[in-house]
């Protein structure tokens, strides 16, 4: 057997990889089909096609070098010995791919979705796993022993066999160049923007067919920036009975013992408002004038007045720091417990509760558009998997924004009224009753405003002085939007929501401590708290609600609100049920967690208690273990909704 040319032992090897990859895949189908018993046949065909893609984005990522080296035009890559190693280490790498993909498939049986990052969490169970390999798995062990030991000689011999043509020319570098850019693009799937994320793999909006398409291998490697954390700290009746009892309520019960938080309003009566949900970048309550316990800046005027007409809770809070954790949780209901990737990198592999997919079950028309990148945070594949039909980004909507003297477009993204503007003709589009969200950028570092009006203090794209400009100019265009979209035929049937995606550093150190007076700061959990507003001058009377309640609370808020008949399945509760049995908030951030409740708060660093302020704290630990051990035991047992 002799190749053509230096590239055919590369492509054949390519090649005979993505069928062993394929097979695996091949294999999971076959093995649990009625897991994929909704896929029709096409979008079976879709499925299988992305999950090629994937697949050669696996080899080519952890091949790229053998590839450049086998390839270079240099005399040396037509040594025997050199290229025998090749084939050795090529068929080394394959066989670690193929093992972490098919022991997936083995784990599939269990959770029935993918390994992910709680892989690397399996080390205090190495005698477990070598116990399974030698004994009830061992004739696995054994065939695929002798599999890849066959599979590396192959691919040995592929790379040893005589080169017909070894002629090597100044040209042949061009061959090289191109080489790597094919090698770049086969990777990233595109030359700019976020790279193929675990969220792209659904050929459909079923979870099913992102099962399908994703290979094991490709999940774990692409959740492995964060490993997993245990989430054993008590026996799981124990932490469910504690974490159901928080949960319950006399209104919402708990409808299903096989998904046992999953619950479900009792005889709701369908409302068919609709929803405009508007998501704000950095709005921490700590910086906003009628919110703020500190001294008031005029930053926020419009926000203040709007939420003296609507129902505004001033005890609300972020689950999480990041804004893909707010969009995370806001869209399922579920706060990211540590050692879970959020939405866009890998928590979709598990069942979840879907805000989008539940109104859109009760016939309601749904939108999303943000102010960032269509891929910022992969949020374009995140509300398409969420249930949202239409979802724009900053390269689709127009510059209408008028500019000052010397100011220039967003560098990243647009300016907010660009968005808001857009979004309201969006809005215009669609039939009633429809479901909308929005999430502005411009109250993001780096501070760039449209025009030097806005600038109510010195100036600083990375400066506190600046958030504040970015605050108000923001603040300005909430109140244009609001005036344009008041005399809609809409407008009176809608129920408008504002809030932030998590809070924004201090407000009682450095310049804020100087611009807000600050002598005596508030607790550490301040930094987590954010606005929210329930805008409907038509539906609900305005008032102070002062209930204990974070972005987990807004999808039953939500279900509440519509009278939607859906079950759902949420670390939370409906801000506006009054027989809810205690009111909590569900921290995560890093390597620590934390709770509020009407009795103060702790945090927690895994171990013991680093922070307190209540009377109670082994209470609140306990409390604190059990949501924990619940929300981690369900996700990884792939448990936690239908």
């Amino acid at each position: 057997m002799q190749f053509r040319n230096r590239f055919t032992p590369v492509l054949t090897a390519i090649g005979l990889s993505l069928v062993f990859m394929m097979a695996v895949r091949l294999f999971l189908w076959l093995r649990y089909h009625e897991s994929f018993n909704d896929l029709s046949t096409y979008e079976t065909l879709l499925s299988f096609i992305l999950g090629m893609r994937l697949d050669l984005i696996s080899i080519l990522t952890f091949t790229v070098l053998l590839i450049l080296l086998s390839t270079i035009p240099l005399r040396l890559i037509f040594n025997n010995y050199v290229r025998a190693f090749f084939g050795l280490v090529w068929g080394l790498i394959l066989s670690m791919m193929l093992t972490v993909s098919i022991g997936d498939t083995l784990y599939f049986e269990y959770t029935f979705r993918h390994l992910s990052s709680e892989l690397f969490n399996l080390t205090n169970d190495t005698d477990l796993i070598i116990d399974m390999a030698l004994h009830s798995y061992l004739s696995y062990t054994i065939v695929l022993s002798i599999f890849f030991t066959a599979m590396t000689a192959l691919f040995i011999y592929i790379f040893t066999r005589p080169v017909k043509n070894q002629t090597i020319s100044p040209k042949s570098w061009l061959t090289t160049l191109l080489i790597i850019l094919l090698l770049f693009l086969g990777i990233r799937s595109k030359f700019s923007g976020k790279s193929f994320g675990v969220s792209d793999a659904f050929a459909v909006n079923k979870v099913s067919s992102g099962n399908l398409a994703l290979n094991g291998f490709f999940c774990v490697y692409r959740t492995a920036n964060k490993k997993g954390a245990k989430h054993d700290h008590l026996p799981l009746m124990k932490a469910l009975a504690t974490t159901k009892a928080i949960l319950t309520s006399e209104r919402s019960a708990f409808s299903d013992p096989e998904v046992p938080i999953e619950r479900k309003f009792s005889e709701p009566a369908a409302k068919h408002y609709n929803v405009i949900f508007i998501l704000i970048e950095s709005w921490g309550a700590e910086h906003l004038d009628s919110y703020t316990h500190y001294k008031p800046l005029g930053v926020t005027p419009f926000f203040s007045e709007l939420s003296s007409k609507g129902i505004k809770f001033t005890n609300f809070y972020a689950n999480g720091n990041r804004s893909i954790y707010g969009l995370t949780t806001l869209l399922t209901g579920l706060p990211k417990p540590a050692g879970f990737q959020p939405l866009g990198n890998g928590l979709e592999f598990s069942h979840l509760s879907y805000l989008g997919t539940i109104v859109k079950a009760n016939g309601y028309d749904t939108m999303a558009m943000q102010g960032s990148s269509r891929r910022s945070y992969r949020i374009d594949s995140v509300m398409n998997l969420s249930g949202f039909d239409q979802y724009y980004g900053a390269c689709d909507i127009p510059d209408v924004e008028e500019l000052g003297e010397g100011r220039s477009p967003a560098p990243l993204g647009t300016y907010d009224y660009n968005l808001m503007d857009y979004f309201h003709k969006k809005v215009n589009t669609l039939k009633e009753p429809f479901f909308t969200f929005a999430f502005t950028s411009s109250t993001h570092t780096d501070y760039h405003l449209p025009d030097k009006k806005y600038e109510k203090f010195p100036h600083g794209l990375k400066s506190y002085n600046g958030f504040m400009n970015a605050m108000y100019y923001t603040d300005t265009v909430l109140k244009r939007f609001m005036n344009e979209v008041k005399d809609e035929p809409w407008f009176d049937n809608t129920i408008f929501i504002f809030t932030g995606d998590h809070g924004f550093g201090s407000a009682s150190t450095g310049d804020a401590k100087k611009l807000r007076e600050v002598s005596t700061p508030m607790p550490s959990i301040e930094h987590n708290r954010i606005p929210l507003l329930i805008y409907a001058p038509k539906v609900f009377k305005p008032y102070v609600n002062t209930t204990l309640g974070s972005h987990a609370d807004i999808l039953p808020t939500v279900i509440d609100m519509l009278g939607l008949k859906n079950s759902y399945s949420s670390m939370g509760n409906s801000l506006l049920d009054d027989t809810v049995s205690e009111r909590f908030v569900y921290l995560q951030a890093g390597n620590l967690m934390g709770l509020i409740t009407d009795k103060g708060y702790i945090k927690h660093n895994y171990k013991n208690i680093v922070e307190a302020n209540t009377s109670d704290p082994e209470t609140l630990e306990r409390k604190l273990l059990s949501i924990d051990t619940v929300e981690g035991t369900f996700l990884q047992d792939n448990r936690w909704a239908k």
